[in-house]
């Protein structure tokens, strides 16, 4: 039972959040805006694997003969439906299905960051997963049965069992065993978890000693990677022919879309940035020479994207994130809103760069994502909400950041995020 005021109010606010999340679902809420949309392709793909065989199916990701393929997704989600699911034969019990499985992702989150944070009181550790119930995307794709979230559940999986090897030196091949299974899956649910392994690879073979245990972790690796490496080769690319031709994969460079990206990432650093002004600010103010040179950097990057223009092809209107409608919203004028977002992009590269000097693994992380950007087009939102939340979370707050304000300004944050998208779609 809660023995403060605080964890009184920390409860009423995660039964809010888990009352929202069903509300939304009775409502079919489409916070992200394109849920519906996607759904429609999503079922299309889950009936032709529903009705055809394993190599049917699969070769259809290929040449779209029964029904077009779209999806930018391994097809590993709909082969999981087909086998485990026995609701995804009917539309309305497949959502259904989808949707209580999501219900205990932020759950699942819960016992991560129990695993994290040990000392940490466990109403303010549930407080802090329950934001994931407030997220518009894990929404949308909790709803629409969209493919992002089951990679999200892997990752934590993953992170779980990694803290566990961490923890527990009497389980650790165990450990090993499913912190390497999960972290593979995720990349079999969404190609750019890809640096939930290559992160898990580095931390492993600077922590463990036992060279037999590297032997294993190595083995396990290399045979989980086979399926997706012969995905790839049959596609001719990591995404399916539709989408490799739709979105432009590798035909060209969108150096504009690594600034759209930044100002996401940055977005949901806000309210950490609010919270460690004054040290973020000493921090400005020692590295003012690496400022300048970010600064010169800034310019030249400036420079190309105006020499180089993103040409977004029918993806004019769509991606790039909050920054893009909140700039279509204020300004008429074109040129006002191109200032105004090369501002924003100038805040996101500083202001990021002073915060992952605390940990470097958040450089890793912005470099990663700024790459795929830089490739596939467009870059949208759903690629980092709830993952920063996530990410943030089990990878870089310290614990003595995690503290009640700063936990319910999040939660705040989050409800108001939440609530403008609903409005704007």
């Amino acid at each position: 039972m809660p023995k403060t005021k605080n964890q009184f109010f920390q409860i009423i606010l995660i039964i809010f959040a888990i009352m929202s999340f069903i509300y939304g679902f009775n409502n079919r809420e489409d916070s992200a805006g394109g849920g519906k949309y996607d759904f429609v392709n999503t079922w299309n793909n889950q009936t032709t694997f529903n009705e055809n065989s394993f190599i049917t199916s699969m070769r259809n990701t290929k040449t779209s003969e029964i029904r077009t393929h779209i999806n930018s997704h391994f097809p590993f989600s709909y082969i999981l439906n087909k086998y485990i699911n026995p609701f995804s034969n009917e539309k309305k019990s497949f959502l259904i299905s989808i949707f209580i499985l999501n219900f205990f992702i932020p759950i699942i989150f819960f016992f991560c960051l129990r695993n994290k944070f040990r000392n940490k009181n466990i109403y303010l550790l549930a407080f802090l997963s329950s934001i994931l119930y407030l997220s518009p995307y894990f929404r949308t794709s909790a709803y629409w049965a969209g493919m992002e979230n089951y990679g999200l559940m892997t990752f934590l999986l993953s992170f779980y069992f990694f803290s566990n090897y961490l923890n527990n030196n009497s389980k650790k091949k165990l450990n090993i065993i499913l912190f390497s299974i999960f972290s593979c899956l995720c990349v079999y649910f969404d190609q750019k978890l890809l640096f939930v392994p290559i992160f898990y690879l580095l931390f492993f073979f600077k922590k463990e000693n036992c060279y037999k245990n590297k032997i294993l972790y190595l083995i396990l690796n290399f045979l989980l990677s086979i399926p997706i490496l012969l995905l790839i080769f049959y596609w001719g690319s990591v995404t399916s022919p539709h989408d490799t031709v739709s979105r432009n994969v590798g035909n060209d460079l969108y150096f504009e879309q690594i600034g759209y990206s930044l100002s996401i990432i940055f977005f949901y650093l806000i309210p950490y940035i609010l919270f460690n002004f004054q040290d973020i600010y000493k921090v400005l103010k020692i590295k003012i020479s690496k400022i300048f040179v970010l600064s010169i950097i800034f310019i030249i990057y400036l420079i190309l994207i105006n020499v180089f223009p993103t040409n977004y092809y029918s993806w004019n209107d769509l991606g790039k994130g909050w920054l893009h409608k909140v700039s279509t919203i204020l300004f008429d004028n074109s040129s006002y809103g191109k200032i105004f977002t090369y501002i924003i992009f100038y805040i996101s590269f500083i202001l990021i760069y002073i915060i992952s000097l605390k940990k470097p693994l958040l450089q890793y992380f912005v470099l990663f994502f700024s790459l795929i950007s830089l490739i596939i087009l467009p870059v949208f939102q759903e690629y980092f909400d709830p993952l920063m939340l996530i990410f943030l979370s089990l990878s870089y707050y310290k614990e003595n950041e995690i503290k009640d304000s700063f936990v319910t300004f999040q939660y705040l944050f989050s409800s108001l995020f939440l609530i403008s998208l609903n409005l704007y779609y």
